[in-house]
């Protein structure tokens, strides 16, 4: 995951605490007063960070859309013949992927690092790669059963990105991150001249300690995989 576009605010992600330094006392009374001292200025050096950290420039997070390999439940060895329709992205907003709000509103964007389209029917083809499928690319299937027969395959896939999403808010605790993945797939099989539609959606907040952008990303795409597996284990 790349990080890109820093516009405005503190410099740097993460500044250094500053420096405090301490006094060294030898009497008693004077002792507890040093330390009355160096805890007032440490709790001060930490409040600073965190105000410092949320004030940072907003950013850009590329994130890699990929399949992450599901419960391996056959494997056809290469006998069959897939052939993998482009998938088209019918989001509203085709660019971004989601937002992050930080603390003090700092909000920073998702995009992928490649279109949405071509990411998720590289997942598509990976779901059947690791199952022993010989995988192939094919442009140009309307979906339809009539058009099946053109087709040098035993299967085809296509369909349809309703929803890819993933926004997440941090606060000094925690992070929640809300997941929306909706695909409508098309599994046409080319000897029976029949084609089979199912709709998947997934919705979920997930919430953890954990506030690096890789964890997003993974999170998303672990829930675009299930939504993939869902949808071809049932229908094929």
């Amino acid at each position: 995951m790349g990080v890109i576009d820093e516009r405005g605010g503190c410099s740097g992600q993460f500044p250094p605490v500053p420096y405090c330094e301490l006094e060294d006392f030898t009497s008693t009374n004077g002792g507890k007063r040093g330390e009355k001292e160096m805890n007032g200025k440490w709790l001060w050096a930490i409040a600073l960070f965190f105000f410092l950290s949320g004030c940072g420039a907003s950013r850009t997070y590329w994130m890699d859309i990929q399949y992450l390999s599901g419960p391996l439940s056959e494997n056809v060895e290469g006998k069959q013949v897939v052939a993998v329709n482009a998938f088209k992205d019918i989001r509203e907003d085709r660019v971004r992927l989601g937002a992050w709000t930080r603390p003090r509103d700092r909000v920073d964007t998702f995009m992928a690092s490649k279109s949405v389209d071509q990411a998720v029917t590289e997942a598509v083809s990976g779901y059947f790669l690791l199952r022993g499928y010989r995988v192939v690319n094919y442009a140009g299937w309307d979906l339809s059963p009539e058009s099946l027969s053109r087709i040098p395959a035993d299967l085809v896939v296509g369909g349809e990105i309703i929803h890819l999403e993933s926004d997440a808010w941090t606060t000094t605790l925690r992070t929640k991150v809300r997941i929306h993945v909706q695909l409508q797939i098309h599994v046409g099989k080319v000897p029976e001249r029949k084609v089979l539609r199912q709709k998947m959606e997934i919705s979920k907040e997930i919430v953890g300690v954990n506030s690096r952008p890789e964890w997003i990303e993974e999170t998303l795409n672990k829930e675009l995989s299930e939504a993939i597996d869902r949808v071809l284990q049932g229908v094929l």
